[in-house]
């Protein structure tokens, strides 16, 4: 009976203990996109400049990523990056187990101190797939992108990388 006991308890905390189950709902990586606000720390900014093709000195816009860590900057949560050509557009990333989980964008213009936001999304992912949109696009977005871009986060040339090795 006792061993009955203990499998079941066992069997309920690998199913259900934080950090085991990754399908998670929208209602979950919600659950975690806040607490990651609410703990990351800064792990460092990029910055990068964009230049007309076959134009080294004709700078047609620029852009940031900055890099949020966990207390030990050895995790990293969540990536916001800026570019800027003729609009601006913000995309932040939320990583959990170093996997995309989240991503919020938006373009906006600037008109004097008028800002317009031409355009949100919320794309919620799972594995590395897309398991739920929200948007206001007109055109089709292609969530493999995102995907893509946030691998490149990881990379070893990554400033909040480079922060750890200099540790």
């Amino acid at each position: 009976m006792n061993k009955l006991i203990l499998l079941v308890i066992f069997y309920f905390h690998c199913e259900f203990a934080f950090g085991q189950n990754t399908n998670f709902n929208v209602f979950q990586i919600d659950s975690i996109v806040r607490r990651i606000d609410s703990t990351c720390i800064s792990g460092g900014i990029t910055d990068y400049i964009f230049h007309k093709k076959g134009h080294k000195k004709k700078v047609i816009g620029g852009g940031a990523d900055w890099f949020y860590t966990d207390s030990s900057g050895k995790v990293l949560l969540k990536v916001i990056r800026e570019t800027t050509l003729k609009s601006k557009n913000f995309d932040t990333y939320y990583f959990y187990l170093d996997s995309l989980i989240y991503l919020k964008t938006s373009n906006r213009t600037y008109i004097g101190e008028q800002k317009k936001i031409n355009w949100e999304g919320s794309y919620y992912f799972q594995n590395h797939s897309l398991i739920f949109k929200q948007d206001s696009l007109k055109l089709n977005s292609n969530p493999n992108f995102y995907i893509e871009t946030a691998r490149k986060f990881f990379s070893i040339g990554q400033i909040w990388r480079r922060n750890i090795l200099n540790k």
